[in-house]
This record gives structure tokens, C-alpha cells and sequence, in this order.
């Protein structure tokens, strides 16, 4: 449990300090999920990509439920 609470800490850091150079989803992006979404984030907001080409391409980043910058 105590692993896990600091890798959240972890990410929770690399997104405020990142930016827009956030770390990619961890599944890989590849010809089978074309067109996959992935939400990286909580309910207090974060990033939402899409699988196209072979690469993740941050499409929105959200700040809240419903409160999205699109891309």
C-alpha cells in the first residue's frame, strides 16, 4: 500500500512539474486499439489521449468533470 501512495505522489509530482510533457499512457499504442482512449488522471482532473498512428496524442486536458481544454 505504501508503494503505491508513493508512486501516485510520484506521478501526482511529474504532472505538476511536466506540464504539457507528461508522461505517455502506459499501454502501448498500437494498430489493434486505434482509436483507444486513455484518461491519465482523477476526478479532480488530468489528461485524456488518443491512439492514433501508432502514438498517444494528448487530445484534452481536464480540470474537472466536464471541464476539459480540447486539443
Amino acid at each position: 500500500m505504501m508503494k503505491l501512495k508513493t508512486a501516485l505522489a510520484v506521478a501526482a509530482l511529474s504532472l505538476g512539474f511536466a506540464g504539457s510533457a507528461s508522461a505517455a499512457p502506459p499501454i502501448p499504442c498500437t494498430a489493434e486499439n486505434q482509436g483507444t482512449t486513455y484518461y491519465q488522471g482523477g476526478h479532480n482532473g488530468g489528461l485524456l489521449y488518443l491512439c492514433l498512428a501508432n502514438e498517444w496524442e494528448l487530445v484534452a486536458r481536464c480540470d474537472g468533470p466536464g471541464d476539459c481544454t480540447w486539443y
